[in-house]
């Protein structure tokens, strides 16, 4: 029976996550489920105010009057009933079962350990110092190991099987196995003194204890929740109802007394509670959410049409007013006085959920979000409108939102964000100044306003400030701020990087400031190109010295060895690359132009050193895996990736040459098709190899020669200047054996790039 449920309940997995699958391949359909379901929590938010008793009574506050039954009912404690049941089922002990899954995992390592015994006796293919890096030999003696390899066959099978049976048996019960892990140490202590008392002899024993300390590491026992679920259930059952009993005319609540919940459910059973939930407020609601939801995608599709595609952005704006309306509501509940309770919609963070969709989505975006904000806190505040207290509270939540939108529209450090709440803060007390002045308010009621939208302010500071990184990791986006901390040079990475690979280092910033003047003119996202080109080849620091900028000698390496280990060697720093990124926690966005600088282009350097060498040379082997940039930062990235390693290497860097060579490697990356995945247009190419000429200019601009300083040190100034022009002579002389090498398809360029990785 419990098979069974499992297997359907399995079965009903799968199909819930092959739907889910196809709603994310359908983004269509899912778009539109999630356009439904926040618009009909927005409805529910907004319309909750208009649920209200007549009685005006709330649990746990005083009732106003006496109210007494209107005539004899049983009545039924619901609330205690279910609080009973609840309990009696959070009191049924916990059942336990063997970990099947777990104790299998055991046996296959058991027999493992075993094979490579059995492997090491037959064969000799395993030695000693090799079998002592697998698990569980690695603490046993040498002289343990070489006893244990002796043992016949038979005696080997006898004692897997016997020392298994023992570990198993014990693991499997339910009174020695381990349920938690404070139960491991006595599991284990209990398990070794079953083996001591085996006939297993000592070496097996010394063995197989040493596998119950390194290889069971996690309690071998589980609950058994489909026991749980039977027991629970008729824990519920067995509890019964309590009837209270009430005559006509009996009291059921006095004057300034505290309405329980008990009490509650008694006058809503009467009908003394009615809600007041009129169809035609309802409607009215839905349709300005209705509203206020179309105007945020209308303006997106028309002006945003980048950010309309993007699910993500769209379920950020969805949720952003969700839990700030949310909040809103928890607001309005508080009790602030008779006095002050029309002051409760200051309170509402709506800066929080401005400044939020200004930094991850957009500043324009923000603004919109604020109007359709300001008209959402009016109708929570007062669901029909009738009064100044929610006009008050959208024309605050309106101006306070629009200043934390501008407050951040130029983010560039986190303490910007302690700046902005002071802002919203100070344009709260004005507008709530504002208000207090043309409706004649008390002093008192403006004081505890002030003070009201001073906590606003801050308060919207401190939730972007707390919620911003979660709403980052969530969304996979990354704001201009975690790009700016993350391009501070004592940055771990960045660190590592100056220190293990200098020349890694500076290559990356110029490929940075190349990239960075590509994107702003192609309108390019210029900060995230900037810190990416940091740590695009971060992979390098796993072996820095087989590439050539960190080549401070003169042995390279890669003389020393197959051009098929060099290429792989300079291929693979983009995997380690991302491996480092994943382990440091670096944005995705990063991560993906890490992993696509190089595309799949060809290492061609080492594929014409091999065709020298060998014969029949598979081609494929010195293709990096790719993927190819998929957006224009990645393919900035390449490109100027590529720019900086190639024109650095040229003799004579005029300007006419740099721009020549700098549109051949962009046309040589054209027509291997690196680009074709990314929107980058002929026009953009050519506003890059621009901006790229422009960068390079910049650095490769020509120099006044200075003449030779006369006077007593003339001699020893020739001789300096000639030792320099021997050294020279002696560097060109290497680039020259450089250039001897065989040129690829796409010439020259290409061998330097792939040399350099």
């Amino acid at each position: 029976m419990m098979v069974l449920k499992i297997k359907m309940f399995k079965t009903i997995w799968d199909e819930l996550s092959s739907r889910f699958d196809w709603l994310k391949h359908h983004t269509t359909w899912f778009r539109a489920i999630v356009g439904v379901m926040y618009f009909l929590l927005l409805t529910v938010l907004l319309s909750s105010n208009i649920f209200v008793s007549t009685l005006h009574l709330e649990v746990g506050e005083p009732s106003p009057q006496l109210i007494t039954a209107p005539w004899t009912r049983v009545i039924v404690d619901q609330a205690k009933y279910t609080r009973d049941k609840e309990a009696a089922a959070k009191a049924v002990p916990p059942v336990y079962k063997p970990d099947e899954e777990y104790l299998t995992l055991l046996t296959k390592e058991v027999g493992s350990a075993f094979i490579s015994l059995r492997e090491a006796s037959d064969d000799n293919d395993i030695s000693i110092s090799e079998l002592k890096k697998l698990e569980p030999f690695a603490s046993l003696p040498e002289s343990l190991l070489t006893s244990l390899i002796e043992t016949v066959p038979d005696e080997l099978d006898k004692a897997e099987k016997a020392g298994r049976d023992i570990i198993l048996n014990k693991a499997r019960s339910l009174e020695t196995g381990a349920r938690t892990s404070e139960d491991m140490p006595a599991f284990r202590d209990r398990t070794k003194a079953d083996l001591d008392q085996s006939e297993l002899n000592e070496d097996f024993k010394v063995f197989f204890k040493a596998f119950v300390d390194r290889e069971v590491t996690q309690p071998t026992l589980i609950v058994d929740e489909a026991t749980m679920d039977v027991l629970r259930a008729a824990a519920r059952t067995a509890i019964k109802q309590e009837e209270l009993h009430y005559k006509a005319n009996q009291k059921i609540v006095g004057v300034g007394d505290i309405v329980d919940e008990t009490i509650y459910e008694v006058l809503v059973a009467y009908g003394l509670i009615n809600n007041q939930n009129t169809g035609k407020s309802v409607a009215g609601i839905a349709m300005i959410v209705l509203i206020g939801m179309g105007s945020i995608l209308l303006y997106l599709f028309q002006y945003k049409r980048d950010i309309f595609r993007m699910t993500n952005r769209l379920v950020l704006i969805g949720l952003t007013i969700s839990l700030v309306l949310a909040i809103g509501r928890a607001v309005i509940a508080l009790n602030l006085g008779t006095d002050f309770n029309s002051l409760s919609g200051m309170l509402i963070p709506i800066a929080w959920a401005t400044m939020t969709v200004a930094i991850l989505v957009g500043v324009d975006i923000a603004i919109m979000v604020s109007l359709v904000l300001a008209v959402f806190v009016s109708v929570l505040v007062d669901p029909a409108l009738s009064t100044s207290f929610g006009l008050h509270s959208g024309v605050v939540a309106l101006f306070g939102g629009i200043v934390g939108v501008y407050s951040v529209s130029r983010l560039s450090q986190r303490s910007d964000l302690a700046r902005a709440g002071i802002f919203v803060s100070a344009v709260n007390v004005l507008v709530i100044s504002g208000i207090a002045l043309t409706s004649d308010m008390r002093l008192a009621v403006w004081v505890v306003g002030v003070i009201l939208g001073i906590v606003n302010g801050l308060a919207s500071s401190f939730l972007t400030v707390g919620a911003l990184h979660w709403f980052e990791s969530g969304f996979h986006i990354t704001s201009s701020v975690r790009l700016l901390e993350l391009s501070d040079p004592n940055r771990p990475l960045l660190k590592r990087l100056l220190l293990e690979a200098p020349g890694t280092y500076h290559h990356s910033i110029l490929v940075g400031n190349l990239a960075e003047a590509a994107a702003e003119a192609v309108q390019a996202d210029a900060t995230l190109v900037r810190v990416a080109s940091m740590y695009h080849d971060i992979g390098k620091l796993k072996r820095p010295y087989f590439f050539i900028e960190n080549q401070f000698t003169q042995d390279n390496p890669h003389d020393k060895i197959a051009p098929t280990l060099s290429s792989l060697i300079i291929t693979s720093h983009v995997k380690d690359g991302l491996e480092l990124a994943k382990d440091n926690k670096l944005p995705v966005q990063i991560q993906d132009i890490i992993a696509q600088h190089h595309g799949d282009s060809l290492v061609s350097f080492f594929y014409h050193k091999a065709l020298e060498e060998y014969e029949n040379v598979p081609e494929e082997t010195f293709h990096y895996e790719g993927p190819k940039p998929q957006t224009k930062e990645a393919a900035l990235v390449a490109l100027a990736d590529n720019v900086e390693a190639a024109v650095r290497s040229m003799k004579q860097p005029t300007p006419g040459r740099v721009e020549g060579f700098v549109r051949k490697i962009i046309k040589d990356k054209l027509n291997d098709g690196q680009l074709d995945q990314c929107d980058l247009t002929f026009q953009d190419l050519d506003r890059i190899a621009m901006a790229f000429v422009r960068v390079l200019s910049g650095i490769f601009h020509s120099r006044v020669e200075y003449p030779e300083m006369p006077g007593i040190r003339e001699s020893n100034n020739h001789s300096m200047h000639k030792k320099l022009v021997d050294e020279v002579g002696q560097e060109d002389d290497a680039s020259s054996q450089k250039e001897k090498q065989p040129e690829s398809p796409e010439g020259t360029v290409e061998s330097i790039v792939s040399r350099e990785g």
